[in-house]
């Protein structure tokens, strides 16, 4: 199991519309920050971004925002194609499956 924390926080509904339109959370370190309850699916997916934090430590920002860079360069969504992103949604489709 990876270690985690999930905070709800309900109002950063309104915070992060100015960012992703539909966002639910966002992961920093371990901690989950979400405006609601995850299912597992969404859990599964945020929980990728947790071990995407363990593998680059303080450089995952870094590193997130040269893939959606790259992304939007070859004319992609910075957020739907950024590969980061594409391996999250991958490990929560390992949780549909089962």
């Amino acid at each position: 199991m990876t270690s985690h924390r999930v905070v709800v926080l309900p109002w950063l509904r309104l915070l992060g519309r100015f960012l992703i339109d539909n966002w639910l959370a966002i992961t920093i370190g371990r901690t989950v920050f979400a405006w609601r309850a995850l299912n597992d699916v969404e859990l599964e997916h945020e929980l990728e971004h947790v071990r995407q934090w363990r593998r680059y430590g303080v450089a995952f920002p870094a590193v997130y925002f040269a893939a959606a860079l790259r992304a939007r360069r070859a004319g992609k969504s910075w957020y739907r194609d950024n590969r980061f992103e594409e391996d999250a949604r991958k490990a929560a489709s390992s949780i549909k499956k089962r």
